[in-house]
């Protein structure tokens, strides 16, 4: 769907942070048939199947990738059991919903990070956020985020905290990880001081060309 411009998501965090190794889904190292077969024993013993579907509905704000990946979404879980519907409003219309609490299954959302830490991604999903879309609460979440906050100057104790805080918002499925966005840059062989980097920033003061 997205042509190679987007990396698979398990974890709230993306990985390129440095000193900080983010919590993963447990089913990322699955291959696709065994999540398949997974999720189908689920379903099953909760009594979904193909000839009784669980009903899903998936919210999206519009554009031409969203809504090809929500028909994506769509067909990979109705052999499983899942009969999903889909809702498409406009940006506004689709964040102003969510910020409202409006009720709903599913609905996509997208973050961007303010700052190169992982609490730009783990803090919008905790109780007090207007970001938490989700609803989520958890008071063990939010304990381990506090531990993570109280480690002041210690940053190895600080980003451990932080994974495991993630680990039970993972676990938890407080949000489902899809998606993470990557940079392609061309970069001639003349060009020195363009460094790769997790926010793709890169000051022109460094670069030099041949």
């Amino acid at each position: 769907v997205w042509q190679n411009s987007m990396l698979p998501g398990y974890s709230m965090v993306p990985p390129g942070i440095a000193g900080y190794t983010p919590a993963m889904a447990k089913y990322a190292d699955m291959s696709q048939i065994d999540r398949e077969d997974a999720a189908k024993k689920t379903l099953e013993k909760l009594g979904y199947t193909p000839e009784h579907p669980l009903k899903m509905e998936i919210r999206y704000n519009t554009s031409e990738n969203h809504k090809n990946t929500a028909v994506a979404i769509q067909e990979q879980l109705k052999p499983l059991g899942i009969d999903v519907s889909l809702v498409n409003t406009d940006t506004k219309t689709h964040y102003s919903f969510l910020e409202q609490k409006g009720d709903y299954d599913v609905a996509r959302a997208a973050w961007i990070a303010d700052y190169k830490d992982p609490e730009t991604f783990l803090g919008i999903t905790r109780k007090a956020s207007g970001n938490n879309y989700s609803s989520y609460v958890s008071p063990a979440y939010e304990a381990a985020m506090d531990k993570a906050a109280a480690a002041g100057g210690k940053p190895e104790e600080r980003m451990k905290d932080l994974t495991e805080a993630e680990r039970i918002l993972v676990d938890d499925v407080g949000n489902i990880p899809l998606l993470y966005y990557s940079f392609h840059d061309i970069v001639s062989s003349k060009l020195h001081g363009f460094d790769d980097n997790v926010m793709d920033i890169h000051p022109s003061r460094f670069i030099s060309k041949d």
